[in-house]
């Protein structure tokens, strides 16, 4: 293997999709894997053009962004470094790139066409099962992010809830369903947002009654002092 090949080889184990795939299968990619080199200001691809691969940063660095319609401002959404994936999304799902892609500085970038990359996953599917492991473990963190962002905003709103209806410290007949709609969120985000200050020490729940502990945390919670 040449030196080209080798640092084709070592960029390809730095991306999560490969990094677990044995050597045979790396090198395979690599064949079909393209050097690309950009200048600063270069454009790479833009939004809404057809994903017919993805690219890997190898060295320089990039700018995913897009242009506000109204005020014809540019948005950025992220400043990408080596070694990093970029387009992955849209390319696997044969779709559209959703933001323009520049570069920052003269930047050095592999390019990897969907076609070819599934035409040797048909031979070695441990390549499928090598991104499929590396979506899932995305889809998870993404549900865990959802859900504490979730928490986080339901917590102000129960904890509002409790103190504008307790009385003497006790808030009677809660009913979660019902708080939900009231409140706008779904019953599990009422109750995970119960268990949660159930779990600080805030409150106390008995069946469908509710003991405040601390209503001054409460307060703070809400932004009430």
């Amino acid at each position: 293997m040449g030196k080209i090949g080798k640092i084709m080889l070592e960029s390809l184990k730095h991306i999560p999709f490969f990094k677990k795939l044995p050597e045979e299968i790396l090198k395979k990619i690599g064949e079909i894997a393209i050097p690309i080199t950009v200048k600063k200001g270069q454009t790479v691809f833009t939004k809404n053009s057809r994903a017919t691969g993805f690219y890997i940063l190898k060295k320089g660095a990039i700018k995913l962004y897009t242009i506000e319609p109204l005020s014809g401002k540019e948005q950025i959404v992220k400043i990408v470094k080596p070694i990093t994936l970029f387009g992955e999304a849209a390319s696997l799902s044969g779709g559209y790139f959703p933001v323009n892609v520049e570069a920052l500085e003269d930047s050095e970038i592999i390019y990897i066409d969907r076609e070819k990359l599934l035409k040797l996953a048909e031979q070695y599917p441990q390549i499928c099962f090598s991104i499929s492991e590396v979506l899932a473990e995305r889809l998870y963190h993404l549900v865990n992010l959802v859900e504490t962002l979730i928490i986080s905003s339901a917590l102000p709103r129960v904890a509002r809830y409790l103190l504008q209806h307790q009385k003497d410290g006790v808030v009677e007949e809660f009913k979660t369903t019902l708080v939900a709609n009231i409140l706008g969120l779904t019953p599990e985000a009422v109750s995970r947002s119960l268990a949660t200050l159930r779990d600080r020490g805030y409150i106390r729940k008995t069946k469908k009654r509710i003991e405040i502990l601390n209503e001054e945390a409460l307060r703070e919670l809400v932004g009430e002092f």
